[in-house]
């Protein structure tokens, strides 16, 4: 027994900094690849005004009159500003018009190619975001897999692993608002860095871990830090973002991105635990957590100093209407989502399905994820964020619904794309738009309240499930998820003029700051 403590002890030591070491050696590779990329991002260029052959062009100037406050005085113009003498000027009778066919015209710009209109003209820092994620999240195996570790590596029982899932909840809930706060404060940097360090410290004390308690606190450990990174990461993109449409485009493949990693994560959880044990799930994620934290030290750009910021009114979060609501509505569609989690497993064992159809259905979400949202890309950042997002919400409610009225795995299968698709558009739009109705400083802290309710959501999920299932049975469930979808879709229909007249009052209130800076 003491050897093999020793032995796992060293495992959660020695991985980590091997992970480390291959990072540090590897960055030269990365930064040259980020440079590379970059090389091959072309912006559009304005589109020049039409005019047909032969028709005459004047070249006008409209003087712009100052304010006489900004206006120099003589005495302080340059003395080689001298005046054009008047015999020098030219009549206005001889000005000659200048005709289109005598003056060169540029060549009009050929259609940008599916991997230009997608992946092009994205700010540096979101590639760089992505190379620190491919280690911290595609290694992040073990949440996935937490209830199954509980009950069959540690053989706790059903109310056992209730508690620990709950305790994995309550932190997951709490930390994503104390990372947006300190993001505001300290910087999103910071924030990535020493959120991944406290993971590696809290995947090794849940690794060793052998009572129901010491499980439950390390998975409470966490849940608190294993997502800090997503609004500190969330806020830099909005800040590196120039307009609404490249924000919408940086938030919609993160999430994009964050599924495929999520789909490699999974099937590394499952070849770890049939393979080499349960407890390498734990290693597997404090190596990720190392390698994520070595990478943004050393890719994601430096902090700005703070010192000139304005300090954002006290209160000012809690008493915001439109971002409470806006998060109750996610909370609600979340709840109905993680049925698919919850509720669903119970139906498939009512009718036969086993683990490998369920295994099969489980990897239609992320496979579906990571077919389908680059193609629609387009669509989701040329359409209206709010209205996309409520039909979003709208798909997930009466999907889960869908799905789980019907019977055979063909149905499962095929009807678990219509809340994939809802999936598609909420999760990706639903960040852009906390970020849009966010005052200038304060992303990070409305990107971590609103992000807290996907955690309050597994614990809700849980319990309203249990309580309805009670109630009505799985019948009711299936109509109460579609109602929620339909709740929630109508509801952040409704908020679309509100957040429409936040961004542009948002807008004027930064251009009066500039003018007043000026």
């Amino acid at each position: 027994m003491t050897a093999w403590v020793i032995a796992e002890t060293g495992a959660f030591v020695v991985a980590p900094t091997a992970a480390l070491t291959l990072t540090v050696a590897g960055t030269r590779v990365c930064l040259r690849a980020i440079t590379r990329a970059r090389g091959y991002q072309r912006q559009s260029a304005i589109a020049q005004p039409r005019q047909g052959a032969g028709q005459a062009v004047f070249l006008l100037a409209a003087p712009v009159a100052a304010p006489p406050a900004e206006l120099a005085p003589a005495a302080e113009l340059a003395p080689a500003a001298e005046a054009i003498p008047a015999a020098e000027l030219i009549p206005a009778g001889e000005l000659v018009p200048v005709t289109v066919g005598a003056m060169p015209q540029a060549r009009p710009e050929p259609p940008r190619s599916w991997r230009v209109r997608t992946w092009g003209g994205l700010p540096s820092v979101f590639w760089r975001l992505v190379i620190t994620l491919i280690p911290g999240r595609g290694l992040a195996c073990l949440y996935l897999a937490l209830a199954y570790y509980a009950a069959r590596g540690r053989h706790l029982d059903a109310s056992q692993v209730a508690f620990v899932l709950s305790a994995f909840g309550i932190g997951w809930a709490a930390g994503p608002p104390i990372a947006g706060w300190a993001a505001d404060r300290v910087g999103p940097r910071k924030v990535i860095v020493a959120g991944n360090i406290a993971a590696w410290a809290a995947y090794t004390a849940a690794g060793m871990a052998r009572s129901a308690v010491a499980l439950a606190a390390g998975a409470a450990a966490v849940g608190l830090v294993f997502e800090m990174w997503r609004p500190a990461a969330q806020s830099m993109l909005a800040t590196a973002a120039v307009d609404e449409i490249q924000r919408k485009r940086c938030m919609t493949l993160l999430t994009w991105i964050i599924n495929v990693l999520l789909s490699v994560a999974t099937l590394a959880g499952g070849v770890l635990a049939a393979y080499a044990g349960w407890g390498w799930l734990f290693v597997a994620s404090a190596t990720g957590a190392a390698a994520f934290a070595a990478l943004a030290w050393l890719l994601l750009p430096r902090d700005r100093p703070r010192r000139h910021a304005r300090a954002p009114k006290r209160g000012s979060l809690a008493a915001d209407p439109l971002l409470w609501t806006f998060t109750l509505l996610t909370l609600l569609i979340l709840t109905a989502g993680q049925q698919s989690v919850y509720a669903l497993p119970v139906r498939f064992a009512g009718t036969g399905i086993g683990p490998l159809g369920f295994g099969l259905i489980a990897a239609m979400n992320p496979l579906t994820v990571a077919a389908l949202q680059p193609f629609a890309q387009g669509w989701l950042v040329r359409l209206p964020a709010v209205p996309l997002c409520a039909a979003g919400m709208a798909l997930i409610g009466i999907g889960i619904a869908v799905t789980g009225a019907g019977t055979g795995l063909a149905w499962y299968a095929g009807t678990s794309v219509i809340w994939t698709l809802g999936e598609i558009a909420a999760a990706g739009l639903a960040p852009a738009i906390v970020a849009s109705i966010a005052p200038p400083g304060r992303a990070g802290a409305y990107l971590g309240t609103w992000g807290s309710a996907l955690g309050l959501s597994t614990l809700t999920a849980a319990v309203a499930g249990d309580a309805v299932i009670e109630a009505g049975g799985l019948p009711l469930l299936w109509s109460c998820c579609a109602a929620a979808g339909l709740v929630a879709g109508v509801g952040c229909a409704c908020l679309a003029r509100p957040v429409a007249a936040r961004r542009n009052g948002q807008i004027l209130a930064l251009g009066r700051l500039v003018g007043d800076r000026r």
